[in-house]
């Protein structure tokens, strides 16, 4: 899986005043919760709703949503526009079932799982007709250890760069969220309205929404989902060194990187 080459990354990291949110509210009939949405060219959404009050710096929790065709082999969404050194949310489907695995990728090869970011599955998560849906309360999609070592919080007072991926090729065991996969078919990025996400109504959105999470973020009768660690690969201090060897010649703030 490659989602973007070495030279798109170092890019990423340049800021640029003028992007521009494409996502766009968003009400979902089946949970009640008003997301800001993108609607990719791809035809998979990607919906987003936050708390009302967040505090800045601070990690805070989000509710995604995405919906895509179920004859789509996986989707990913990545947290920080870019695929490695962020949290991944990865689905497919399995049978009649949604999937989903907590990834990170620590180089340009199938993301390791990702302890640090779980999801809770809400209601509007299955697949009905020809349309594949899934609707979590993820903890640590907001924040991470980013490729410097240091902590980093996607900035919800502005518009946020992120990313997705996606294959018509179905994962290898689809029963198993700790699959491999293969390369991507597509790619994207877009910038999305964080504060026009923002709701007081976030709290009763998850309560009105929960449908018995269990232990590990994972919905009973769902989809059957494990939290596994993902401690950083030997080997991976070389492009470490090379990511801070590109800060430095850009001249760029790693915590602007979302800004392309």
């Amino acid at each position: 899986m490659k989602w973007t080459s070495i030279a798109a990354v170092a890019a990423g990291l340049v800021g640029s005043a003028a992007a521009q949110a494409e996502s766009e509210p968003y009400t979902d009939a089946e949970t009640g919760i008003v997301f800001q949405q993108y609607p990719s060219a791809d035809g998979i959404k990607f919906r987003v709703a936050l708390p009302g009050t967040i505090e800045a710096g601070q990690p805070y929790d989000v509710i995604l949503q995405i919906e895509a065709p179920k004859s789509i082999g996986w989707v990913g969404w990545a947290w920080a526009g870019q695929m490695t050194y962020n949290p991944l949310t990865v689905i497919w489907p399995n049978g009649d079932q949604v999937m989903h695995s907590s990834r990170m990728a620590f180089g340009y090869s199938t993301p390791s799982p990702y302890a640090d970011a779980t999801y809770q599955v809400l209601k509007g998560t299955g697949i009905k007709g020809d349309t594949l849906k899934f609707t979590a309360l993820c903890k640590g999609c907001s924040s991470w250890t980013d490729f410097t070592g240091e902590p980093f919080t996607v900035d919800a007072s502005q518009e946020a760069r992120f990313a997705y991926a996606f294959s018509a090729n179905p994962v290898a065991t689809p029963s198993d969220n700790a699959t491999t996969f293969t390369i991507h078919d597509g790619v994207g990025h877009w910038y999305h309205d964080l504060p026009g996400a923002k709701s007081a109504s976030f709290a009763d959105w998850v309560a009105k929404n929960t449908v018995g999470a269990a232990p590990n973020g994972t919905a009973p009768g769902t989809n059957g989902t494990t939290v596994f660690s993902a401690a950083r690969p030997r080997g991976a201090a070389a492009p470490l060194r090379f990511m801070e060897r590109v800060r430095r010649d850009l001249g760029a703030d790693a915590r602007n990187r979302n800004r392309n």
